[in-house]
C-alpha cells in the first residue's frame, strides 16, 4: 500500500483528499502547513511515496515546502495541487524535479488518477515519476 502525505493549509482540502485517497486503498497522512510538513517528513523521511502538496499555505508556500523537502531526500516525490500557477513558476518547479501538478478544485477520480502512477514503484522505495499536466476540473 502507497504512503502519502497531504499538505494543504484548508483543512476541508486535505480532509476531503484524506477520505477520496484512502477509500483508494493508499495510507493517508495529513499536514496544515509546510512547517507541519517538515516536522512530519524529517522525523520519518523514508515512510511517504508522495507528497501531494498545495502551492499556497500561510508563511511558507509550497515551492519553499518543495525546497526544503528536496534537501532531506532529493529524489523525494512531489504532486503539486493548485488553483492557479503561472508558466513560469510551473517550469522552473518541474525543472527542479516537481512530478506533476493537479488543479483545483478536482473531482475525485482526477485526485486519484495522477496519485496511482506516481506511486508504482512503492514497492521499491523509489516511486516512478510523472509527467505534468494540469488536469481540467
Amino acid at each position: 500500500m502507497a504512503r502519502l502525505l497531504v499538505v494543504d493549509g484548508e483543512p476541508m482540502a486535505h480532509v476531503m483528499a484524506k477520505r477520496i485517497l484512502s477509500e483508494e486503498g493508499f495510507e493517508v497522512e495529513t499536514a496544515q502547513s509546510g512547517f507541519e510538513c517538515l516536522d512530519l517528513f524529517r522525523k520519518r523521511p523514508r515512510q511517504f511515496d508522495l507528497v501531494l502538496l498545495d502551492l499556497s499555505m500561510p508563511f511558507m508556500d509550497g515551492e519553499e515546502t518543495f525546497g526544503r523537502l528536496r534537501g532531506i531526500i532529493p529524489d523525494v516525490v512531489v504532486l503539486l495541487n493548485t488553483g492557479f500557477i503561472a508558466k513560469e513558476r510551473l517550469d522552473r518547479l518541474v525543472a527542479e524535479g516537481m512530478a506533476g501538478v493537479l488543479r483545483k478544485p478536482q473531482r475525485p477520480s482526477a485526485l486519484v488518477a495522477p496519485v496511482s502512477p506516481a506511486t508504482e514503484g512503492a514497492n521499491r522505495r523509489r516511486p516512478a515519476r510523472v509527467a505534468y499536466a494540469l488536469s481540467p476540473s
